[in-house]
């Protein structure tokens, strides 16, 4: 983060400190059905997750040309594929003959060529079709016509990001999508941090549930009491005012001691936590020397699951290095638990009792403009295309 823009967080900490904005004392209502509607889900499947750019992996995991990872939480089965020329593409996991999932293994390297396990058909680490057995049988069949479906793929912030409906290619503007994360959070210097230890889980939960669960502090001195509720400030997430992608500094309660060195040595990481919410599903908790990087895709309206890992500066080398951030990372996921178990409380309440509506309070109003976004994506009032 540029070093001037630390300083303005810093200083809207210190105004909230000094004068506490003054509650509008508002409260809203969303509907709880929202969280377990089948219907519901079926239409964020297709509107949200496959018609929105999802961050599907770390562009560190494709170290080599030829590398690839796959991912299926999409509804799409998706390749993420490093080319020859060291460049990230996309393609649906599927052969052009008969539609038969190209690739098995969760991660991997193609030396020279993908080939279909059915009829051998094989493609390049481009997507490009380069052979065809008993190709006379296929007249009009050629590389311009029948490589692999190619899907809109780009990197930012360290992470791989894909549009999993390939009629969207090239019908937005990546840096217009993304213009509010970058305007806040322009130099992390994640982009070459590297990912630790990626772990998937499944919460009985909905996914919504588990974005609400980040966008305020209000929980923070009940909730996480005997584990990170100490170190920081009651009810203080400080909002950065966004349409569509949400951001929030949770200060510590250390940053008072900030005000005793000069203005210049103020270093915003090491006395807040942020927290990024990329529409629709990317949490990235940025911490003072690496951050947590949390993707969360729905099971079904009531599970989800939850894939994450932490980012950062460079691969652990010795066993002192391996228990710094194993310690680092059994923190984070003491106190994400915690959220987790209340998550499924609410889920487990709400799907014998819908029928009344939840409460949003005036310091919980990230959470409604989340929910809001997702109403006016269903609704067609909100397109990719309109970046």
């Amino acid at each position: 983060m540029e070093h001037a823009q630390q300083l303005a967080f810093i200083d809207s900490v210190f105004m909230h400190l000094k004068a506490p904005e003054t509650p509008d004392g508002v409260t809203y209502e969303i509907d709880a059905k929202r969280y377990t509607s089948p219907e519901q889900l079926t239409q964020e499947r297709k509107q949200i997750f496959q018609d929105f750019p999802i961050a599907v992996g770390a562009v560190a995991q494709l170290e080599n040309n030829g590398d690839y990872f796959l991912h299926d939480y999409t509804g799409v089965p998706i390749i993420v594929l490093k080319g020859k020329n060291g460049e990230i593409r996309a393609f649906i996991n599927m052969c052009r003959h008969r539609g038969v999932r190209l690739l098995n293994e969760e991660t991997g390297h193609i030396k020279r060529n993908i080939v279909c396990p059915y009829h051998a058909w094989s493609y390049d680490i481009a997507g490009c079709l380069k052979g065809i057995l008993h190709d006379k049988g296929f007249d009009g069949v050629s590389e311009a016509t029948h490589s692999l479906i190619e899907l809109d793929c780009s990197i930012h912030f360290g992470l791989v990001f894909v549009v999993p409906n390939p009629e969207l290619k090239g019908q937005f503007d990546w840096n217009v999508f993304l213009e509010e994360v970058y305007n806040v959070y322009k130099t992390f210097g994640l982009d070459t941090h590297v990912p630790y230890k990626p772990e998937t889980r499944t919460i009985q939960g909905n996914w919504k549930l588990l974005i609400d669960s980040g966008l305020e502090a209000y929980h923070f001195k009940i909730a996480h009491s005997k584990t990170i509720g100490p170190y920081f400030m009651d009810n203080a997430g400080i909002n950065h005012e966004n349409k569509l992608h949400s951001s929030i500094i949770f200060p510590k309660k250390s940053i008072t001691r900030t005000q005793d060195k000069p203005r210049e040595d103020w270093q915003l990481r090491e006395h807040a936590n942020i927290l990024i919410n990329i529409f629709p599903n990317t949490i990235i908790l940025v911490q003072p020397d690496h951050a947590m990087v949390m993707l969360n895709f729905p099971i079904d309206e009531k599970s989800t699951l939850a894939h994450s890992f932490m980012l950062i500066p460079q691969a652990p080398t010795t066993q002192k290095e391996n228990e710094y951030w194993e310690l680092n990372r059994s923190i984070f996921w003491e106190a994400i638990e915690e959220d987790n178990e209340l998550v499924e409380l609410q889920q487990a309440t709400f799907s014998k009792y819908d029928d009344k509506p939840i409460t949003i309070g005036s310091f919980e109003k990230l959470i409604l403009q989340f929910e809001n976004l997702i109403d006016e994506v269903l609704e067609e009032k909100l397109k990719l295309t309109d970046f």
